[in-house]
């Protein structure tokens, strides 16, 4: 106990309150910044894609479109862990009113939820430690409320690029620009960007051994 500590309750809720609110802030521009890199990816990606269609190079077309709905995935995630960390903040804020009446901060199940999120999120993961400790201090979270925020990661389920959300992205980046690119003959027969998009994910399982051996010459 610190004898020599002469603030309220109030008033040293109110100091620690407006340091998460400091970190919070801090980590919502790093997730802002990785969300601008992320779409600065997709945008060179998807000029790759049409680089690509032009040759027809189907192998090279899924296998960016398959990177670009990865990081279309990520980029939901970091979305998702901005609102976890306003929910927290919010959520913090409000426990002042309960100080100024009580004297202390109740236990919050929401702030032990959006904590959960963000322990999904790999490089949230030590400010949430941090957070958690905070918070069992000021009484906002229990030991109990903060294994259960840690056992999240055992439960956290890995998103996959289905074929549908690939063929879907080889669309929307191939279907505006027919004008802009020339027709190529596949199989003898002269088809248009749209058709090539589609053509694309066609027969991928039955070609994956030959596809790795190509990507890997074209990489090279």
């Amino acid at each position: 106990m610190n004898f020599f500590d002469k603030r309220t309750p109030y008033e040293k809720a109110k100091d620690q309150t407006r340091e998460i609110s400091k970190q919070i802030r801090q980590e919502k521009r790093q997730l802002d910044r990785q969300i601008n890199q992320s779409d600065r990816e997709i945008q060179r990606l998807s000029t790759d894609i049409r680089k690509h269609a032009a040759s027809n190079n189907k192998e090279a077309l899924r296998t960016l479109a398959k990177t670009i709905v990865k990081i279309k995935h990520d980029k939901s995630r970091l979305y998702t862990a901005k609102a976890n960390l306003d929910t927290i903040d919010n959520a913090v804020k409000n426990q002042l009113a309960n100080v100024k009446i009580t004297g202390i901060m109740q236990k919050s199940n929401e702030i032990a939820r959006s904590m959960a999120q963000l322990m999904k999120v790999g490089q949230l993961q030590a400010i949430t430690a941090q957070f958690s400790k905070e918070f069992i201090k000021m009484g906002i979270m229990g030991k109990m409320m903060d294994e259960a925020v840690g056992a999240a990661l055992d439960n956290d389920d890995l998103e996959e690029e289905t074929d549908e959300e690939v063929a879907k992205v080889l669309d929307e980046i191939l279907a505006g620009k027919l004008g802009q690119l020339p027709s190529v003959v596949v199989g003898g027969t002269v088809v248009k960007e749209n058709e090539r998009a589609v053509a694309a994910t066609a027969d991928v399982d039955s070609e994956e051994d030959e596809m790795e051996r190509r990507l890997q010459a074209l990489r090279s």
